[in-house]
């Protein structure tokens, strides 16, 4: 387990570079919720739709409860929902994977954020690092898999068309935290995704 937990940590630090990570597991629930607030409407302001890393939690037993430092992170998330960040969604173990909006509305999230603390926020280090499109960070072979299962999900929750690349780009996300957890490929964990999906329609239908 400790080898797996090794390769767990080291995929995600090349998933999400150091520039896009916040450690707040050892904080307070209020001061890590402060915190990840400030740094995402950081990112908001200098790099819209970035995606970002929270590491919630560390060392988690399966079946336990979420500690409240992720609780209270979670929760954050669901109010900026729509505004600052486009989705958020589980990465792994006690991580959440975040895309920051493309146009980030800062209104609400500026009235329950905190003032600015002197020195925090982005260094030199972390500005400017390149967005990668959604479908230039999945493989080429995986490509018409997770298109299948995004344009499956996307019908079925009667979106539309211009949400494409949001819907595939959660569902790829959600396929590398699986294949972590799991400790399957990434194929084999969009391939169930898209069963699910495929399921999904026919119990609908």
């Amino acid at each position: 387990m400790a080898q797996w937990n090794e390769l767990a940590r080291e995929y995600e630090a090349r998933r999400f570079p150091l520039a896009r990570r916040l450690d707040v597991h050892g904080e307070g629930p209020q001061t890590a919720r402060d915190r990840a607030l400030r740094w995402i409407q950081t990112f908001a302001h200098e790099q819209p739709g970035a995606d970002l890393l929270l590491v919630v939690e560390r060392a988690r037993r399966v079946g336990a409860q979420k500690g409240a430092v992720r609780v209270a992170v979670e929760k954050m998330l669901e109010e900026l929902n729509g505004g600052l960040i486009d989705w958020w969604a589980p990465f792994g173990d006690g991580s959440l994977a975040v895309r920051v909006s493309l146009d980030p509305q800062m209104t609400r999230a500026q009235k329950a954020a905190p003032e600015r603390a002197a020195g925090e926020g982005r260094t030199a280090e972390t500005a400017g690092a390149a967005y990668v499109e959604t479908e230039d960070d999945i493989p080429q072979e995986l490509l018409p898999i997770a298109r299948r299962a995004a344009e499956l999900r996307r019908t079925r929750e009667g979106l539309g068309v211009g949400t494409s690349d949001v819907v595939m780009r959660k569902m790829w996300i959600a396929a590398q935290a699986t294949a972590m957890s799991d400790r399957i490929t990434w194929e084999q964990a969009l391939r169930e995704i898209l069963a699910r999906e495929e399921r999904r329609m026919y119990e609908d239908d």
